[in-house]
């Protein structure tokens, strides 16, 4: 496995771990105060830890479909931020960018052509030749 594609492992691991921790507070926050509206921010952390932590648990297929729907759900995470701060009407480069650091870090690191040549592999197909 290349480094880039470790790197990629690495960071998608750290956002599940960190989503799990989000999650957990965000609950916390709802036993403390009864707000319902917490439960919509319930939903957003408990989807994005559980979409990646899916992901990532299909990583070993290698398939070319999985690499892009993890470029995907980064996309549409970054997009969230932004409608995020569209809505509150604080959208400017340093904010999507510093919020969103991982995602685009594993969008970059998913681009990268050694990714593309790891994942266009199927992990059948190499269990025989002893190269990985």
């Amino acid at each position: 496995m290349p480094r880039t594609i470790k790197a990629a492992q690495f960071v998608i691991t750290l956002e599940v771990a960190f989503g799990l921790v989000g999650l957990a507070i965000t609950v916390g926050s709802f036993f403390a105060s009864f707000d319902w509206l917490v439960l919509l921010v319930l939903v957003y952390g408990a989807a994005m830890p559980a979409l990646n932590g899916w992901l990532l648990s299909r990583w070993s297929s290698r398939r070319t479909y999985l690499r892009w729907a993890i470029i995907g759900a980064h996309l549409l995470w970054i997009g969230l931020v932004v409608l995020d701060l569209a809505l509150y009407s604080t959208v400017t480069a340093g904010a999507v960018f510093s919020r969103s650091v991982l995602d685009w870090v594993v969008i970059v690191l998913l681009l990268l052509p050694s990714a593309g040549r790891w994942f266009c592999r199927s992990a059948a197909g190499q269990a025989g030749d002893g190269a990985s």
